[in-house]
């Protein structure tokens, strides 16, 4: 974000005009910082429980803009990795394990199924953090991310040896 600073210089009896651009460093207050992570989290939280009919994509695609533009976006990277990981984790990893001797595949398949289309609708919120964030750092887009972590926390050679 740009100031402009306008000076009038007075020179042999005819004034002229110089403009000076200050560059303005925008910072955001940490509290609000939180405040959109935390709204960006339970959207996303939202949005794999499969109960993201009442989200406005609009508002969090703005919100998950406003924290990449000001520098936040390494909060919101590392914050979905959470959230995914934890979910993985505790739910689908649990669903999965539990259907092991009936109906393993199916249940496995609908929760790969469910994941990826999770994942879609995640990476549409975050699109903005996709092309700058993650282009600038060298790091995975946010679908390839959900995908990596599925297959991490849900593996299903690890599953059936813990059954074993």
């Amino acid at each position: 974000m740009f100031r402009i600073q306008w000076k009038r210089k007075m020179s042999r009896g005819t004034s002229q005009i110089a403009m000076n651009f200050v560059k303005r460093i925008m910072t955001m207050d940490e509290k609000y910082v939180e405040s959109i992570w935390s709204l960006l989290k339970s959207a996303i939280q939202e949005i794999q429980k499969k109960n993201n009919s009442g989200l406005s994509f609009e508002e969090l695609y703005r919100n998950a803009y406003t924290m990449v533009l000001h520098k936040h976006g390494e909060r919101l990277y590392s914050g979905l990795k959470e959230v995914v990981t934890h979910h993985l984790e505790s739910k689908v990893r649990e669903e999965v394990l539990r259907s092991f001797n009936c109906n393993f595949l199916q249940t496995l398949n609908q929760c790969w199924n469910d994941h990826q289309t999770s994942m879609v609708m995640i990476r549409d919120i975050l699109m903005y953090m996709d092309r700058v964030y993650v282009q600038q750092n060298d790091v995975d887009n946010v679908y390839n991310l959900g995908l990596n972590i599925f297959r991490d926390q849900v593996r299903v050679i690890t599953l059936a040896n813990s059954m074993l």
